[in-house]
This record gives structure tokens, sequence and C-alpha cells, in this order.
């Protein structure tokens, strides 16, 4: 069945390619869907614009196909294409090295990944709670502390208010 085919464009003056798919036929109106490449019709290709038919087929068959040529292409020669992505993500893995922000860092499983946080907050509030009950014991084990220096202040101030009283009297008859 040839209900799409894979197509790959070649922008000479640029030395750029585009690769892509469509379900039609090469002969309608259909140039390519880049959101980087300058948009162009049939009646107006660019000068020094060439396609080529790469492939036919079902319109899954060739999803699968033009994703498997842009992972190749991705790995080799990237930045001569003006592709962002790496195909239809109905049909293709876009996760990990598949995604097309992929940078060549860690990829991680998201769901194995919010599990392993999901855990470490909760650890993490289980050893803040921890945390808050030891210092409200510290905090009530220091509040009689707390009274007594409160009641040292005090009778500190009342003995120097005292000395300073006793002390007015001999100093007038001096």
């Amino acid at each position: 069945m040839r209900e799409a085919f894979v197509y790959l464009w070649y922008d000479a003056l640029n030395k750029m390619y585009y690769l892509g798919k469509h379900k039609g036929s090469p002969d309608d109106t259909y140039t390519h869907s880049s959101t980087v490449w300058e948009s162009f019709t049939k009646d107006n290709i660019p000068e020094g614009v060439t396609r080529r038919i790469l492939a036919y087929g079902t319109d899954e068959e060739m999803c699968i196909l033009e994703h498997e040529l842009l992972k190749n292409r991705k790995k080799r020669c990237w930045n001569r294409y003006y592709n962002e992505s790496l195909g239809d993500p109905r049909y293709v893995d876009t996760s990990g090295e598949n995604h097309p922000q992929w940078k060549g860092g860690i990829s991680y499983n998201y769901n194995e990944y919010h599990r392993e946080y999901k855990k470490t907050s909760r650890e993490l509030n289980d050893e803040y709670a921890d945390a808050r009950k030891a210092l409200a014991m510290v905090q009530e084990m220091l509040a009689p502390l707390i009274e007594i220096d409160k009641q040292e202040e005090k009778l500190a101030r009342m003995y120097l208010e005292l000395e300073q009283k006793m002390n007015a009297p001999q100093r007038e008859e001096q």
C-alpha cells in the first residue's frame, strides 16, 4: 500500500537537509512541516532546493522509517538537518535519547523518578517532623530554665535598686 512516503529535501545553498514523512501523494501540494526552514509551496520551490522520495508504504511504516532514519542522522550529522524532532510521537518512543531536546545527559524513567522523588519527600517530611518534635522537646525542657533566668534578672534588678536606695542616704549625709 502506498498511502504515505518518506522524503528528503536538500537545500544546496545552505548545505542542509530536511527529512520527513507525508501521508498523501508526492504530486499533491505538500512540501514540508519544518518550523525552522522557510515555508514554500510546490509552485515556488527555492533555487537549489530538491526533493528525493526515499520510500513508500503505509502511514505507520513510514512513521517508523522516518523515526529510524532521523535517529541515525541525529547520531551522525544532526547539525546539517532542519529537523527538530525524531518523528511522529504516535508511533515512536520519544523519551530519553529519542526526545528532540535530548543532549546526551542522564535519561530516567519518569515513573521510577517520581516514585523516588515521592519517597525522598516523605523521608524528608519524616525527618522534619522528627526535628520539629525534638525542637518542641528542647523548648519544653528549656522553658523552666528560661523562667529561672527571667526571675534571676528580676532579682538582680531589684537588688541593684535596693542597693542604690541604701547608698542614697549615705551620699546625702556626706
